[in-house]
């Protein structure tokens, strides 16, 4: 090799490894993110949001049926249930806590619905439950690999190392039904125990589901074979009708993430989503995906929910504008100078969209409503994008919840459209 082929050589070579660099900052970005504690306004001090575009756009979708199920759920006490899935946006849960408290309010809360050990796995939880193991266990994340354990759906695994394993839930809404999510072999339940009230309660266990004799907000369940289990998540119901919504969010996750997970479909059936909504996009803006990987993405992850869920609503939901940071090399040393508009996150959400619209599933275009092109600068200057120009501050999550809420139960709500479908 000559000196100046040597030299395009270790040109090239540094701008790779800067890149690989800066790829790695990024996705611990995205892994670890701080969410900024800030307050939510009223919509009308936000001027940048465009409330015109805040509906959710049908694309020849037949809600009927499903506007027929919600209603049911309002007036006869039927259940009904969402799943919202998607990535750090999600897993928070200050937007996803917004949304499940509209949709109760206007058709009764059937309980606080699905509740994921994070913590157990050492990332951010919210903040309305806990959940503590009094034993030695393995556990494994969404986008950790190789995974240590099974993977259930929810993306989080924890796998007691023993054969007896206590599990202590606590929730801020009452429940008298838990239902266990996990793969593996089913565990034995030897006892359960009323801890806010420091005394045993008898149970029924069936279909992996312990019915409690009397509710409680802080519940001891005492397991005994649970070493065969990789436990996923507990489903807490208070045993009336009405609306369950189930968040299922994981810090780094794409459409990929969740299609990958073996036998993903079948484990997701077991909420009877009637309404699934995806909330994913904003990782691929990052990674090396192209528009049409995405689009076979998110064709594997649907035709997988699909597959075990036949009558399933799907809601899209697209990514907003957002930034990411830029390097420089100083004296040898890479340091983030600022940051720049990602300029992908516009043409993933146009992937999403088209795909909706040739598949006549319906669509929310966060990216429109928050004012499209040019949005994120008057979102970080409104203190609904955080610093880092990727998550939203908590009071701009919240805002983003109530927004969803508004648009969603709006359409489901909307009697012109039902009777239009029948």
């Amino acid at each position: 090799m000559n000196k100046t082929a040597l030299t395009y050589f270790l040109v090239a070579l540094l701008i790779s490894l800067s890149a690989k660099a800066d790829d790695e900052a990024q996705t611990e970005l995205r892994l670890n993110p701080k969410i900024e504690e800030s307050r939510a306004l009223a919509r009308e001090n936000y001027p940048f949001i465009r409330l015109d575009a805040n509906k959710i756009i049908m694309n020849g979708a037949d809600w009927g049926e499903l506007r027929s199920r919600f209603a049911a759920a309002r007036d006869s006490g039927e259940l009904f249930s969402v799943v919202y899935l998607g990535d750090s946006h999600v897993q928070a849960d200050f937007g996803g806590a917004v949304l499940r408290a509209r949709l109760a309010h206007e058709a009764n809360s059937a309980g606080r619905g699905l509740v994921i050990p994070f913590k157990l796995a050492g990332t951010n939880q919210p903040s309305d439950y806990g959940i503590h193991l009094h034993s030695a266990y393995l556990s494994a994340k969404l986008l950790k690999m190789p995974f240590t354990v099974e993977m259930p759906f929810t993306g989080i695994g924890i796998q007691p190392a023993t054969a007896k394993a206590r599990f202590e839930i606590t929730a801020e809404e009452p429940f008298g039904l838990v239902r266990m999510h996990f793969r593996g072999a089913s565990p034995s339940v030897a006892s359960t125990r009323d801890l806010a009230m420091n005394r045993s309660v008898d149970f029924e266990y069936a279909d992996s589901s312990v019915i409690l004799a009397r509710p409680t907000h802080r519940l001891l369940i005492e397991f005994e074979e649970a070493d065969k289990t990789v436990f996923g998540g507990f489903e807490l119901l208070n045993g009336n009708g009405g609306v369950l919504t189930h968040s299922i969010g994981n810090n780094g996750a794409t459409y990929s993430s969740y299609a990958n997970i073996d036998h993903f479909g079948p484990q997701i059936e077991a909420l009877g989503a009637d309404l699934v909504v995806i909330a994913l996009g904003t990782n691929e803006a990052f990674g090396n995906t192209s528009e049409e990987s995405l689009e076979n993405d998110i064709d594997k992850l649907l035709a997988a929910i699909r597959r075990h869920n036949p009558k399933v609503n799907f809601l899209l939901v697209a990514p907003t504008e957002c930034y990411r940071r830029t390097y420089r090399r100083r004296n040898g040393r890479r340091r983030a100078v600022g940051s720049t508009v990602n300029a992908k996150a516009a043409r993933m959400k146009d992937v999403i969209r088209r795909y909706a619209e040739q598949n006549s599933i319906a669509f929310y275009d966060t990216y429109a409503v928050a004012g499209g092109s040019g949005s994120a600068a008057k979102m970080k200057a409104a203190k609904v994008l955080g610093a880092d120009g990727v998550h939203f501050t908590a009071g701009g999550y919240r805002l983003w919840g109530a927004l969803l809420a508004d648009a969603l139960i709006e359409e489901l709500e909307n009697e012109q459209a039902s009777t239009s479908t029948k």
